[in-house]
């Protein structure tokens, strides 16, 4: 889990912080639920129709294919947005993060399963996009989600 589990672990974020039981999913009964849905790619992680996917069998409404504007609409409506990173700030290859908010000076506020530290910050919007990875399939780079 410590080496691939950024998809799980975000994707459980979601789920807990959407149920309309209360109830939780832990990032392991995420994982496993990945690979046992063709989600969980060898030595490397999950695919990126992990998100989609996931939304989709647990009740969660997802938007693809979303831009800087989209990405502020969402959570500024109580949406999180997953996007799929490249290398910069949160990583050195591909992780996921969440973004769980927006301040009123426009800063995003980030739930990164890989660090506290980077979840404690408020980013720049430009630097999120900017670090990105544009060639993200399944609708990414990011996924806004839902009830």
């Amino acid at each position: 889990m410590k080496k691939y589990g950024c998809g799980p672990t975000a994707v459980a974020m979601l789920v807990s912080s959407f149920s309309l039981e209360g109830g939780t999913v832990n990032p392991q009964d995420m994982a496993e639920w990945a690979a046992a849905n063709g989600h969980f790619a060898t030595h490397s992680g999950s695919y990126h129709s992990l998100i989609p996917a996931a939304a989709a069998d647990y009740g969660l409404s997802c938007e693809k294919n979303l831009d800087a504007q989209g990405i502020v609409d969402a959570l500024s409506s109580g949406k999180l947005v997953v996007v799929i990173m490249s290398k910069g700030h949160f990583t050195q290859g591909g992780h996921f993060i969440v973004l769980r908010g927006v301040t009123s000076e426009g800063k995003i506020l980030v739930a990164d399963p890989a660090s506290y530290g980077r979840s404690g910050q408020e980013w720049d919007l430009s630097i999120i996009m900017n670090e990105s990875n544009k060639a993200a399939g399944s609708g990414g780079p990011y996924w806004a989600i839902g009830r």
